[in-house]
């Protein structure tokens, strides 16, 4: 069965209206973080999850003990995810916002890389000659369709680097460049806590690639209940606690080969 057009133009009208009584009978006046059960479904990248979400659920484990947090991996189907309502938050960067519903900045964050530490082929800094020259582990998500910042950037500026490894998530680079020359270019948050857990050693990234601004997004259906409300106001109080990115020094004349 197929719809007809006239049921085409009608699924969304359909379904905004379906959403806006959905928040009308499930909002409660009042919420209580100590006493909610409150089941929310957050959609980010493993990045956010490792740098952000996971401060977040401790702060929250002793604000509100019985919040469920559904923590999904972020896809190509994010932004219609919170269109319809399966999401209650998205946290993306900037630039990939749904843009029919509200949005506010996080906290931002740098570029490093990070190299094994036992390469004895890259010292403390790294020229940019050298860093294309590298094999590269990349990230890409959703068979390839959803590529990283830096690869965005790399690709739309016609820089070339020899990516030998594509992984799914951020948080397996460690295990693909331990024992290995291979190179990877991630946050620098991330780059220092990898390195904090990992034999791995973060190195400047001599392409300029520009800042990332994480977001969040809720429904605008949702703007006025209370729980988003208190959870949008947490996100906020864990991101102003976040330290700054420490990035590495940038390479000063000539360097190891």
């Amino acid at each position: 069965m197929v719809l007809t057009p006239l049921g085409e133009s009608l699924a969304k009208p359909v379904r905004d209206v379906l959403l806006q009584v959905q928040a009308i009978t499930t909002t409660r006046p009042c919420f209580d973080p100590l006493t909610s059960n409150r089941k929310i479904a957050i959609e980010a990248s493993d990045y956010v999850m490792n740098i952000f979400l996971s401060e977040v659920v401790k702060v929250a484990w002793e604000e509100a003990p019985g919040i469920q947090f559904d923590l999904r991996l972020v896809s190509t189907n994010s932004r219609e995810n919170l269109d319809s309502g399966d999401i209650e938050l998205l946290l993306v960067p900037d630039f990939f916002n749904a843009p029919d519903h509200p949005s506010e900045a996080l906290f931002e964050d740098t570029f490093s890389s990070v190299v094994w530490a036992g390469n004895a082929e890259v010292g403390a800094r790294i020229s940019e000659k050298q860093y294309l020259a590298m094999g590269h582990v990349a990230v890409q998500w959703g068979s390839g369709q959803l590529v990283s910042i830096e690869e965005e950037f790399m690709l739309k500026h016609g820089i070339k680097r020899r990516r030998e490894i594509v992984a799914p998530s951020f948080t397996l680079l460690p295990r693909l460049l331990v024992g290995t020359d291979r190179i990877a270019t991630l946050h620098t948050r991330l780059a220092t806590s990898l390195a904090e857990h990992y034999p791995l050693r973060v190195v400047h990234c001599p392409v300029q690639i520009p800042r990332i601004v994480e977001t969040m997004q809720w429904h605008r259906y949702q703007e006025r209940d209370p729980a988003i409300s208190w959870i949008r106001q947490l996100f906020k109080r864990v991101a102003g606690s976040l330290s700054s990115p420490q990035e590495p020094p940038p390479a000063r004349g000539r360097k190891k080969r």
